[in-house]
């Protein structure tokens, strides 16, 4: 399978473009294109992005990235045919089909795996000008956008104003639009998009956890009572839903209730469960996850962690429960060292 990422996709982060997940490269900086850009084809024509490509076409696994990228399953193949030369180019003509937009940290919650405090980004200005010059660069060529994998889009005033504001004549037929939210203001801000509705593909709802006091104290600022009028509200919506549950010693007792109430919820097609990651932002530095990671064979609730998965087996089978980056025996790859992290306040 030949992985079309450095052709097809980018990430776009606060002063920040990525084509390829930045944890799988041994130089990420190679292949990170940084700084503020008014024409985005210097940004998509980069040298950095045109070496990236390079290494795809001609099948060089010396690029300091794995053969087989753990987070998406797409292989590298060398000798790919001559059509696939002949469609792919390192100097690219046409804009990215994909794009997911991580550039805003504003959410209306705090929780403690990725963010040490709340964040209300004050660089609203910033954040809507730089995705609407992306939006108006490449609406004729994408094909799907995610917003946003940073914060919440609808806690986000520049975000919400750009939803609010999309004009899908504008796009591509086939444009559609993923949201990535904690699902809490749905309710209240969903019918103010109504102009969009018709192309959101899928909502996908971080929650974490089921039960009260689980919940309050993973999912820092929101209420229980809020996630449950959420998830009511979302299982009478047309748009079919994902919801993702970061497990930690904290609330992997929460297991078999989330996959209960994912099996519950109508247009619920995927519940994604996976062990969780350091982020630079994490409240309590990489000594809070480490007391929390359930990777660590030492860790004090290690075994119990692992009762619970051999207790759920039905449940964890069930057709929507994606949990293979949960088990055990996959988490030395689903660890992210400190060194691999990006950094906020990298100099250019």
């Amino acid at each position: 399978m030949f992985c079309n990422y450095p052709f097809d996709m980018m990430h776009v982060l606060e002063r920040a473009y990525m084509t390829c997940c930045y944890g799988w490269f041994d130089q990420p900086e190679d292949f990170v294109v940084r700084g503020d850009y008014d024409n985005l084809w210097e940004v998509w024509n980069h040298e950095k992005f045109k070496r990236l490509r390079s290494l795809w076409i001609n099948g060089d696994f010396e690029g300091g990235y794995p053969k087989e990228c753990s987070p998406c399953g797409k292989r590298i193949e060398a000798g790919v045919d001559d059509d696939i030369l002949d469609y792919y180019s390192r100097d690219m003509t046409k804009g990215p089909k994909v794009i997911g937009f991580s550039n805003d940290l504003t959410c209306n919650l705090h929780c403690w795996t990725c963010r040490a405090k709340p964040i209300i980004e004050k660089k609203q200005k910033k954040v809507w000008k730089q995705t609407n010059n992306v939006l108006n660069t490449w609406k004729k060529d994408i094909r799907f956008i995610e917003c946003i994998g940073s914060g919440d889009p609808f806690a986000s005033p520049a975000w919400f104003d750009i939803l609010q504001n999309i004009d899908l004549s504008n796009y591509h037929q086939d444009f559609r639009i993923g949201i990535f939210t904690n699902g809490l203001l749905l309710p209240t801000h969903w019918g103010r998009i109504s102009n969009i509705h018709s192309s959101i593909s899928r909502i996908r709802m971080s929650i974490d956890a089921v039960s009260k006091d689980i919940y309050e104290r993973t999912r820092l600022g929101g209420k229980w009572e809020d996630l449950n009028r959420a998830l009511d509200f979302v299982s009478e919506m047309d748009q079919p839903l994902t919801l993702n549950m970061v497990v930690t010693a904290d609330n992997f007792t929460d297991i078999p209730l989330v996959i209960k109430k994912a099996i519950s919820i109508p247009n619920c097609i995927i519940l994604n469960i996976t062990t969780m990651r350091y982020w630079p932002q994490m409240r309590g530095g990489y000594e809070r996850f480490h007391e929390m990671d359930l990777s660590r064979e030492d860790h004090p609730k290690r075994d119990e962690f692992i009762k619970v998965l051999n207790e759920n087996k039905d449940l964890l089978n069930n057709p929507i429960v994606q949990s293979e980056r949960l088990m055990p025996e996959h988490q030395e790859e689903l660890v992210r060292k400190p060194s691999l992290r990006i950094s906020k306040n990298y100099e250019d």
